[in-house]
């Protein structure tokens, strides 16, 4: 028995293989094309494109993962099938299951992989990508300047920043006004400049106010600097933030927790927050609907097993994108916009395995 599992999942990790250098190498050829004129206008180098690829393969890399374990189930159990080789393994006494288990215990373990991947390469290099993005469009520019920034940040604190220097992290014209629970009017730290680390403003000339609750101001000290610590790395808010793509499960759960003591919706967070494990897992999701498919398919089905591949991975991205932008709208709870397409097609993969089974 070892000596048939062996053979199947090396023609399985054959194809599997095979299907992920093919995509791999279409998708980055479309990821080219796509961004050819950026490339052209701003006279990037052969140096920069290869950068900008090599950044860009984790997350092709993942797009791609789902359905190379889908194409090798179809093609590898297809060619058995069509050569009945499955027919000889279950007539010599191999009971489906016992053939079929092994090849979902690898595709578990590589979806266990997968999902390290994704949470810890991916987001890491979407970030250098979009740093190198960033710098190829600012290196003709002064540095990226917002003015007039007004944001709410945990604990009832308001802020007003006249002008923030997004490359250096430095503000002028801060007002923080803090409104604590009971208190009819706020505190006030005014600031004509400052600079920012993490969850520490390093204010300077400023004046820091308080006030009765009639409004009458009953303290006021000036100082020359003062480090206020805001409780939380509000970069988010200032344009340094990182996006969805480009953070881990943990800064997406530190930005959700951020976002909601600010009283601001977390949606986005959360829907990807979950699609970090949801996505890696889709490969076990689709080998269960697979591996019968390819079994009942006709022994003369060559291109058929192909073109039901393609046609159902379609469909799960097509699903899955369309439940993922319900969540992020809020018509769907997160976690379910995230796992409802999983659990459709593992319900629809059980139903066909059992059938098979029987």
């Amino acid at each position: 028995m070892r000596i048939i599992n062996r053979y199947l999942l090396s023609e399985y990790l054959t194809q599997f293989l095979f299907c992920t250098a093919g995509f791999l190498v279409l998708l980055v050829g479309n990821f080219l094309f796509e961004i050819s004129n950026f490339l052209v206008d701003k006279r990037a180098s052969f140096s920069v494109i290869c950068l900008l690829v090599y950044y860009q393969i984790p997350y092709i890399l993942m797009d791609v993962f789902p359905a190379a374990v889908l194409f090798g189930v179809f093609l590898s159990l297809g060619r058995f099938a069509r050569e009945r080789e499955l027919d000889v393994l279950r007539t010599a006494g191999c009971s489906f299951p016992a053939l079929a288990g092994p090849l979902l215990g690898v595709t578990f373990l590589l979806c266990i992989g997968a999902f390290y991947f994704n949470d810890l390469v991916v987001p890491a290099a979407n970030y250098r990508y979009e740093q190198e993005i960033r710098r190829i469009v600012y290196k003709d520019f002064i540095p990226f300047i917002q003015e007039n920034v007004v944001f709410k940040g945990p604990d009832n604190r308001f802020f007003y920043l006249r002008r923030v220097n997004e490359r250096d992290q430095t503000i002028e014209g801060v007002l923080i006004y803090q409104n604590d629970d009971g208190q009819r009017f706020p505190r006030l730290i005014t600031a004509a400049s400052g600079r920012i680390e993490e969850q520490f403003w390093h204010l300077k000339s400023g004046s820091y106010y308080e006030l009765d609750q009639d409004g009458y101001i009953t303290t006021v000290a000036g100082f020359t600097e003062l480090v206020e610590d805001v409780g939380e790395d509000l970069s988010i808010f200032l344009g340094q933030s990182k996006g969805v793509e480009e953070m881990s499960r943990a800064e997406l759960r530190a930005n959700m927790t951020l976002f909601e003591k600010s009283g601001l919706s977390i949606s986005s967070f959360a829907v990807n927050y979950h699609l970090k494990v949801a996505l890696p897992f889709a490969g076990l999701i689709l080998a269960f609907l697979a591996i019968p498919f390819a079994s009942l398919l006709p022994k003369n089905g060559r291109v058929l097993g192909p073109a039901i591949s393609l046609l159902l991975i379609m469909i799960y991205y097509f699903v899955t994108v369309l439940f993922r932008e319900m969540g992020v709208s809020g018509l769907i709870v997160p976690f379910w916009a995230a796992w409802l397409p999983n659990i459709f097609f593992l319900a629809l993969g059980l139903v066909l395995l059992f059938k098979v089974v029987k």
